[in-house]
């Protein structure tokens, strides 16, 4: 038997829930509605609930949507009266062009007027400053008297066996030395100190030099650096 409406008579819409019990499931009513009056009943317990319909909810939703459609978008006022157009791109741009355009004219002119000028003119040709330069007394050289030989002659015998004897002579400035090859090979005396040129000796030859410097100055045989000898020179 169906279930009419107490208001209008309709016959109620019942709703269900489907709940499962073991193997089975079973629908419980939860609710009665009218869909003439929209009268509600809840059989849950909760009591009678008188709801609102859901068509009626969106039939309000799209009322709210055309209002706001329809509503005009109201400006603020310009009070001071001075509103203008807002400049197009277009007018934008021609004013950047006639400005650059301004700006290259003004460098041409720049260039050929304004250098010109300057070239006509001249630079000033500087004066050079004369530099004054205070000589600068040289100081006296010092005269070193040149000593004379004194004649005087010391020994020194080469042999490549047995040496150079004597190894060390003190003399004085002015004195002579005499080296002698005293050995069976020829020998070449070098001085460690450049005072003369290689000397070649045979065997029995001899070479001399005047020391006219005071110091202490060395000789060697060639290749064989270990014979060598010094020549002291006193004042």
């Amino acid at each position: 038997m169906e279930d009419k409406c107490p208001k209008c008579g309709e016959t109620l819409i019942t709703r269900t829930i489907k709940k499962k019990i073991g193997l089975g499931s079973i629908e419980y009513p939860v609710a009665q509605t009218c869909p003439k009056c929209n009268w509600n009943k809840d059989l849950t317990g909760a009591g009678d609930v008188v709801a609102k319909p859901v068509i009626q909810d969106a039939g309000e939703a799209k009322k709210e949507e055309k209002k706001a459609q329809i509503t005009p978008q109201v400006k603020p006022l310009d009070l001071t009266g001075t509103s203008k157009p807002a400049a197009s791109p277009s007018s934008i741009n021609s004013l950047i062009m006639i400005v650059l355009a301004i700006l290259v004219v003004g460098a041409i002119a720049w260039v050929f007027f304004v250098d010109t000028a300057e070239e006509k003119q001249g630079n000033p040709v500087a004066t050079p400053t004369p530099i004054i330069t205070t000589p600068v007394p040289t100081p006296a050289a010092t005269v070193v008297p040149e000593v004379t030989a004194s004649g005087k002659q010391t020994s020194v015998k080469l042999e490549t066996n047995r040496g150079i004897n004597p190894q060390s002579v003190t003399i004085k400035a002015g004195d002579e030395v005499v080296w002698t090859n005293d050995g069976t090979y020829a020998v070449t005396l070098v001085s460690s100190d450049g005072l003369f040129e290689d000397k070649f000796l045979n065997n029995a030859k001899r070479t001399n030099y005047t020391f006219k410097k005071t110091g202490t100055f060395s000789f060697y045989l060639k290749d064989d650096k270990n014979l060598a000898g010094t020549i002291i020179v006193e004042p």
